[in-house]
C-alpha cells in the first residue's frame, strides 16, 4: 500500500524541498508519426506470429541452451560499464532498478554481434540468431505489464520472451530469463487506468487526475506522487504518449473524467505553480471541465499530429514539474 493514500493527500500535507535541475530532461521530437510508430512498437506482442513462430522453430528452438548462454555472456559483458556509469539508482546498488538501462544496452549490443565473439554453444547460438534475423526474424524491445505486478522492459525475439535484466527487482534471481512469449504473461498497458494500477502496486505511487494544468492534461493526464513524496505530471514514457496521440487523446479524456481533485490538495498544488508559464485552473471542477474540453478541441484540431504542439507541451511539463519539485507530500503525522 502507498504511503500517501488520497485521503491523506487531500489534507494538503506538504513540505518544501529543493528542485533537482538535472531531472526530467526534455527530448525534442522531429517527426511525430515516427515517434508514435516507435512508441507503439514497444507493445508486448508477437507480430506476424505464424511467420515469427516458423522462424523461431527453424533457427532458435534447436539452440535454446546456447541462446541462454549467449545472453548470459552478453549481460556479463555489460555489467561493468553500466555499473560504472550508474552505480546506484534511487539509493539502490546496480543492477536494482536498472531494467531499462540494461535492456537498452543489450539491444544496442545485439546490433553488433559476430560468432567470433563467443565460443562453443554461445557461438553456435549467435550464428543462429544472425541467420534468424537475416531471414526476417524480429528482435525488438518491449515495455508493459509483467504478470500484473511489474512494469517490464524485455526483448521479444521471434516468439520468445527474453529478459536480460531479470535480477533488477530481486538481485538473487538469474540475470537472464527466456520463455515462450505465450507463457511469460507480458501484456500491453492498455490505458491510464491500467498504468495507475501497476504503478500503485509496483512503484507504490499514488495517481490522481491532472485537473490542475488543463492545457497539458491531454498529453499528461495524471499527477503522480511517488513513494518518497515527489510530485510530477505524467506519465511521459513514449508508449503511453503514443497511445493517447494515436487515439486522438481519448485515453487521456477517459482518465480525466473521474472524480475531481480534492479541493485542499488542489489548492496546495496550485500554490506551488503561482509563477508557472502555463495557465493553472482556478478550482478542481473548472480544471476538470477545461481538461476535458482541451482533449476534445485538440482532437478536433488534429493537434495529436502537431510536432510543435507536442514539443511545447514537453517544455511546459518540465517547467511545471520543476515547480512541483519544490513540494513533497508527507503522511499525516510524518
Amino acid at each position: 500500500m502507498s504511503r500517501f493514500p488520497v485521503a491523506e493527500l487531500a489534507s494538503g500535507v506538504f513540505q518544501q524541498t529543493l528542485p533537482n535541475p538535472s531531472a526530467d530532461r526534455v527530448r525534442f521530437v522531429g517527426s511525430l508519426a515516427e515517434y508514435i510508430e516507435r512508441g507503439l512498437a514497444q507493445t508486448p506482442e508477437v507480430r506476424a506470429p505464424d511467420r515469427q513462430g516458423a522462424l523461431t522453430d527453424r533457427f532458435l528452438t534447436p539452440v535454446l541452451p546456447g541462446l541462454r548462454a549467449l545472453f548470459l555472456e552478453l549481460r556479463a559483458s555489460l555489467d561493468a560499464p553500466l555499473r560504472r556509469g550508474q552505480p546506484t539508482r534511487g539509493g539502490k546498488p546496480y543492477p536494482l532498478g536498472q531494467c531499462l538501462e540494461i535492456t537498452l544496452a543489450a539491444e544496442r549490443r545485439l546490433e553488433h554481434l559476430a560468432p567470433g565473439q563467443f565460443e562453443g554453444a554461445a557461438a553456435e547460438a549467435c550464428a543462429a540468431l544472425l541467420a534468424f534475423r537475416a531471414a526476417g526474424g524480429e528482435v525488438r524491445r518491449a515495455w508493459g505489464d509483467l504478470r500484473g505486478q511489474f512494469f517490464q522492459n524485455a526483448l521479444i525475439v521471434g516468439t520468445l520472451y527474453v529478459d536480460v535484466a531479470n535480477d533488477t527487482v530481486v538481485v538473487t534471481k538469474t540475470p537472464v530469463e527466456i520463455l515462450p512469449f505465450r507463457e511469460a504473461d507480458f501484456r500491453p498497458i492498455v490505458d491510464y487506468g491500467h498504468f495507475a494500477r501497476v504503478a500503485s502496486r509496483y512503484w507504490k505511487h499514488d495517481i490522481l487526475p491532472n485537473h490542475l494544468v488543463p492545457q497539458l492534461a491531454p498529453y499528461f493526464p495524471l499527477i503522480q506522487v511517488s513513494s518518497s513524496g515527489a510530485i510530477s505530471l505524467g506519465p511521459s514514457g513514449p508508449h503511453l504518449l503514443s497511445l493517447t496521440l494515436s487515439q486522438g487523446f481519448r485515453p487521456s479524456e477517459r482518465a480525466l473524467a473521474g472524480p475531481a481533485l480534492p479541493a485542499r490538495l488542489f489548492e496546495s498544488l496550485k500554490a506551488a505553480l503561482v509563477d508557472a508559464p502555463t495557465p493553472i485552473a482556478t478550482d478542481p471542477e473548472e480544471g476538470q471541465a477545461a481538461a476535458l474540453a482541451h482533449c476534445r478541441s485538440y482532437r478536433a484540431e488534429a493537434q495529436f499530429g502537431s510536432v510543435s504542439a507536442f514539443n511545447r507541451a514537453m517544455i511546459a511539463r518540465q517547467a511545471v514539474n520543476r515547480a512541483l519539485a519544490r513540494l513533497m507530500a508527507i503522511p499525516e503525522g510524518g
